[in-house]
């Protein structure tokens, strides 16, 4: 072998070796690197997504939120300014006006004092119209001041002269602000209290009142005449009444005038009981 071909044999091994290593390690390690690099790169291109969409709803979200920090300050509660019976008396007299308006007593049951602030409690009882005392409550419980209403109970009255009405009665604790930890605030509800919407007290069967004011009583009626809108009857006593739609009778009203039978009918309330009583023209 002459010394031009064995150079020539060497130069061109370590060409085939250099190829071989530049190869395996292409097709090896930089391969494996690529895909390691390209599964990261998904999951950032993902997180980017996610931060883009959040980028976009930044918008709506600070809207959200503002909203949010808005309702549950207006429901904070805060430390009652009150610091004394007298005060706290004040204040519920305050809340117990024009339609919240009930009759009732206020007895200090015992009084804490901790560092920053103190607690009061009392019984309260009283009597008043359902409506009245709902919003009396509401009031108390919707307000800023920390008022706690517990173990109450509502007794409905009866008698047919105050049907709506209730006896009640409850527990109150009030937790005093000692230190002026908060600046003055409103102790008016931040938020529209709950609307009324029915007594639930009230007795679905119940007396009825006497006919003190000697209205027509239909039962023992009869009718004399028919006219559009409007009858003529002789009551109870035996005297003519002129009723037009809508006029009183004892307990209830004149609903509808039929002509052409000759008929008039009535809606009558009696304790609870409603019921339609048609007289005919004999």
């Amino acid at each position: 072998m002459t010394y031009g071909l064995r150079n020539s044999l060497i130069i061109m091994g370590v060409w085939i070796v250099i190829v071989a290593t530049g190869w395996g390690r292409f097709y090896l390690v930089e391969d494996a690197q690529i895909a390691g690099l390209s599964e990261t790169l998904t999951e950032k291109e993902q997180v980017l997504k996610e931060h883009q969409e959040l980028a976009n709803n930044y918008t709506n979200l600070s809207k959200e939120y503002r909203e949010l920090k808005q309702e549950v300050d207006e429901s904070a509660k805060l430390l009652v300014k009150a610091r004394s019976a007298d005060a706290v008396y004040n204040n519920l007299i305050s809340l117990s006006r024009n339609n919240a308006f009930t009759y009732f007593n206020f007895i200090t049951v015992d009084s804490t004092h901790y560092d920053n602030f103190g607690v009061l409690n009392f019984d309260v009882s009283g009597e008043g119209h359902y409506r009245n005392l709902n919003k009396f409550v509401n009031s108390l419980e919707y307000g800023r001041p920390l008022f706690n209403i517990r173990d109450m109970t509502i007794t409905p009255i009866t008698d047919v002269d105050n049907l709506g009405r209730v006896q009640y009665s409850f527990k109150l604790k009030s937790l005093f602000d000692r230190d002026s930890i908060f600046d003055d605030y409103s102790e008016l509800p931040m938020r529209p209290l709950p609307v009324y919407t029915h007594n639930s007290f009230y007795p679905l069967i119940h007396d009825v009142r006497e006919n003190d004011e000697n209205l027509t009583n239909i039962e023992q009626s009869r009718l004399i005449s028919v006219a559009e809108n409007f009858v003529s009857i002789r009551d109870q006593n035996g005297n003519i009444k002129h009723l037009n739609v809508g006029d009183r009778v004892y307990l209830g009203r004149l609903q509808t005038v039929d002509t052409s039978n000759n008929s008039a009918t009535f809606r009558l309330n009696e304790g609870g009981i409603l019921k339609n009583i048609t007289l005919v023209l004999q």
